[in-house]
């Protein structure tokens, strides 16, 4: 991929090679100008370029320095346990965390067919919302 340095010399290359400046006096006074702020663009996306690959550097060893002042702080992080269970419907096997066993307002449904594989005690789907806005 071409530099915008490089694609603007190309375009002054082929203004003055193909005498495109124009042969009227300020044609070329106007194209010189246009070239020089396109000089002073690409030498701005140079050094915005330069600003934020030291920027993206930085931003990572800050994220390193985090995790490991977290770590010392929080400690390790615990692992955490996945449920596997056979969706009813299809077949297919579902993983969810073990957390949503315990949590009444959750369903889990299969991401292949769509059915319900668990269902929290106290969960209540649109469809159940309906059913009691009838009664």
């Amino acid at each position: 991929m071409k530099t915008v340095q490089e694609k603007i010399a190309y375009l002054r290359g082929l203004l003055e090679g193909g005498n495109l400046s124009g042969t009227e006096p300020g044609t070329k006074a106007v194209w010189e100008q246009l070239l020089s702020i396109l000089d002073d663009l690409g030498r701005s996306v140079l050094v915005l370029g330069s600003g934020l690959d030291e920027l993206a550097e930085y931003v990572e060893a800050v994220d390193g320095d985090l995790m490991d002042l977290e770590d010392e702080i929080y400690g390790e992080d615990e692992e955490e346990h996945y449920v596997e269970i056979e969706c009813p419907a299809c077949g297919e096997s579902v993983s969810f965390e073990e957390d949503f066993l315990y949590d009444d307002d959750v369903q889990v449904t299969c991401p292949e067919c769509g059915g319900v594989v668990y269902k929290g005690d106290d969960f209540l789907d649109i469809d159940e919302l309906d059913d009691l806005e009838d009664v």
